[in-house]
């Protein structure tokens, strides 16, 4: 029996590109097993569940940019994590640790190492996290979404340019059911604003203050995050135009389809679900991003006509809802915006991330080859 472990979180950023590639294997290997390890109060204690997974916790903590002081503790974490991370790997035998980001996955990924399990590396970002840059020595395999992320890693013949992972019910959704599933309407344009998996303050405010700047044949899908849902929800029933407000969106693939433009910051999973989708975008990159990559995944998309980018600095209610008006009432240039969004997507992305766990299943290197059955592999 094969068991894949995949070790990261914190973000949605780090989870749902883990999710994408184990449903991917549980598509094609329903009797394998598939657990993850995340950390206690990051997003993974609910996401996970939801799609069925197992979840083990441990507490670790990362480098901080911000606090010196809690760096003094960083040892005293680090060995924490590693502790609990070997009982976790003990437990579980995985066939394969696969890492996904964040500081969670460094302990897990660095000890599979150590016991000669292979290892894999899916890294989201044109700038690698610390924990890809380190590990990237080490593993068996790195893939990456961005080929400028070659510059920060060491040479070598392991990695491979794949993109981000999208869970598969993204992009396979029906625009009318999408739209009743809000409570929204078919004759209205339908604008889904939301700042990453846990929210944008900023975003949040300045939308917020150019809602009466916007047509009321227009109407809002709008995901807050927790911190600012009650804000939000109470000051947008005082407004007149139809909204929808929500702390966080589970069914994504839904508000895309539901969507005629979206608003958002420019994290790189966000990219890669909005060009899946095929959708344009207004995108307003966050500015304290390391190495301002959310500004380089921005640039991207503008430079390809599938975007609008409005640095933050720049933002303002007035510019927001002027950038709304002048692409919602161009139809042609919204739907060349869209065509070409799409032609930038990687659909296909977590499938082939799969097919290179298959590759480290089955190497003749490891002590793992009778575990690794064919006829246990499910045709589409």
């Amino acid at each position: 029996m094969i068991k894949v472990m995949f070790a990261g979180g914190k973000t949605g950023g780090h989870i749902f590109p883990a999710i994408a590639m184990a449903l991917e294997f549980r598509k094609r290997y329903s009797q394998g097993k598939l657990v993850f390890v995340g950390t206690k109060g990051g997003m993974e204690e609910r996401i996970v569940p939801h799609y069925g997974f197992r979840l083990s916790l441990i507490q670790t903590k990362g480098l901080s940019r911000r606090s010196y002081i809690s760096n003094l503790l960083l040892p005293f974490h680090l060995f924490k994590g590693f502790y609990q991370a070997q009982k976790i790997l003990n437990r579980e035998k995985p066939s394969l640790v696969v890492g996904t980001g964040g500081y969670v996955s460094f302990p897990a990924v660095m000890l599979a190492c150590l016991k000669n399990i292979p290892t894999m590396i899916q890294e989201q970002n044109s700038y690698p996290g610390i924990s890809t840059r380190i590990l990237a020595r080490f593993v068996d395999k790195v893939c990456l979404s961005h080929s400028g992320s070659l510059r920060y890693l060491p040479s070598g013949r392991k990695f491979s340019l794949i993109g981000n992972p999208i869970r598969e019910n993204l992009i396979r959704k029906e625009k009318s059911a999408a739209l009743a599933e809000f409570g929204l309407v078919a004759d209205k344009k339908t604008i889904f604003v939301f700042g990453g998996s846990q929210g944008s303050h900023v975003l949040n405010q300045t939308f917020l203050h150019c809602l009466d700047r916007l047509k009321p044949d227009w109407q809002i899908l709008w995901q807050t995050g927790e911190r600012d849902f009650q804000e939000i929800a109470r000051k947008v029933k005082e407004k007149k135009i139809t909204a929808t407000v929500h702390p966080f969106i589970q069914d994504m693939g839904s508000a895309y389809a539901a969507s005629d433009l979206v608003i958002s910051r420019a994290g790189a999973l966000t990219l890669a679900e909005i060009t899946a989708c095929g959708k344009p975008s207004i995108l307003i990159p966050f500015p304290f991003a390391t190495a301002d990559h959310q500004r380089h995944n921005a640039e991207a998309l503008e430079r390809k006509g599938a975007a609008r980018m409005i640095l933050e600095k720049n933002l303002t209610a007035e510019r927001l809802a002027d950038e709304i008006e002048s692409l919602l009432s161009d139809e042609t240039r919204l739907k060349q915006m869209a065509e070409r969004s799409g032609k930038m997507g990687k659909p296909q992305a977590a499938s082939m991330l799969v097919d290179e766990m298959e590759k480290l299943l089955r190497s003749g290197n490891r002590n793992i080859g009778h575990q690794f059955v064919e006829g246990t592999r499910q045709e589409a």
